[in-house]
């Protein structure tokens, strides 16, 4: 279960902009290489894109990424000009805060993490367009919630302001609980037994749609199967393909919240398209907030569903909201709110 609900609007805004703002005594972040990949949970160097942290408090500390400007995965989109993926920057953060909690809050290599809720804002999708060299973000982040068991952390929230060259581009709230590795199999075990899933199997497969439904160009990313709609709902099969090399970098026991954020962007852009008529390709997902029920389980079939309401003009650009849930026998795991961003598209807005 969460440790509480994933937050639907900033939860620091008073403090957003003085937070940036490192102190001059802290020594400069380094980018010449990446951070061992244990610590940041990766199995493959390719995969990992946090290179530095410091110290600031005993509550902030920050930490450098840099974001490559071509990958199989993330850098698999049609639009034009070409953005930074909104699901890269929030992996920088997710590697982020397992340093960090490793680092500077004492949690053992062999722990395991669960993450249990996420929200990434962006706040300029211009400074995320792709340039000639890749992007070296500065990440500020506040641990906003700390909670101890028998004196060993348990439980961390934070709270991230992400600036590239000087200018604020994301906020990110995410939250993590830790689990010794003898807590963590009674915890999976006891889960699988009280469902009545004593094995271990695989899901059956799902037969995905065409990349360009969902804004891709490679079918291997392509995380849903054939949508349907019932009444104001849109809902697709989720595909698991536990032989991906980013979404599974290493062997996994559930489903990833990196393809449970990729099966929310895919069904958001699906839904907007079906409803709205706006092109999958130019949809940016610039806020995404989601919290984690319960464990997706890899041999139960995911359904994903989408809520498209009505687009939003401001300015040049038009903004649609989507409510979006995962779920396995007809129960939720994951739960989220998204909003769509379509640049210079109101002058077509019906």
């Amino acid at each position: 279960m969460p440790l509480s609900p994933g937050p639907t609007a900033d939860p620091h805004p008073s403090t957003a902009t003085t937070s940036i703002r490192p102190l001059a005594t802290v020594r400069a972040l380094s980018f010449r290489t990446t951070v061992d990949r244990d610590r940041v949970h990766r199995a493959a160097l390719g995969e990992t894109f946090v290179t530095d942290s410091v110290s600031v408090t005993d509550d902030l500390f920050l930490c450098g990424a840099q974001l490559p400007r071509s990958h199989a995965y993330y850098g698999d989109v049609h639009d034009d000009p070409k953005h930074f993926d909104v699901l890269l920057v929030l992996e920088a953060v997710r590697q982020a805060v397992m340093l960090g909690a490793h680092e500077y809050y004492g949690l053992a290599a062999d722990v395991r993490f669960i993450l249990t809720h996420n929200r990434i804002e962006i706040r300029s999708l211009p400074s995320l367009v792709i340039g000639t060299r890749p992007a070296h973000l500065t990440l500020n982040i506040r641990v906003t919630d700390k909670r101890v068991r028998d004196g060993v952390v348990c439980a961390l929230s934070f709270y991230t302001c992400l600036t590239l060259d000087g200018t604020e581009v994301a906020r990110v709230t995410m939250g993590m609980a830790y689990k010794s590795p003898d807590s963590y199999r009674r915890l999976r075990t006891s889960g699988r037994l009280a469902a009545g899933l004593p094995g271990s199997a695989d899901a059956e497969p799902v037969v995905p749609v065409s990349p360009c439904l969902v804004g891709r160009n490679d079918a291997a990313n392509v995380v849903l199967g054939e949508p349907r709609w019932a009444g104001e709902t849109l809902t697709a099969p989720v595909r698991v393909d536990q032989s991906h090399p980013s979404m599974f970098d290493h062997p996994q026991d559930h489903v990833p919240g990196m393809v449970m954020n990729e099966a929310f962007r895919q069904i958001a852009v699906l839904a907007a398209d079906a409803a709205h008529a706006l092109h999958p390709s130019r949809g940016r997902l610039t806020l995404l907030d989601v919290t984690y029920t319960r464990f997706g389980e890899l041999d139960l079939a995911t359904t994903a569903t989408a809520r498209p309401r009505a687009a939003e003009a401001h300015g040049d650009a038009l903004f649609v909201p989507v409510e979006l849930a995962l779920r396995q026998r007809g129960e939720d795991i994951a739960t989220a709110v998204a909003e769509l961003t379509y640049p210079e598209a109101a002058g077509g807005a019906a």
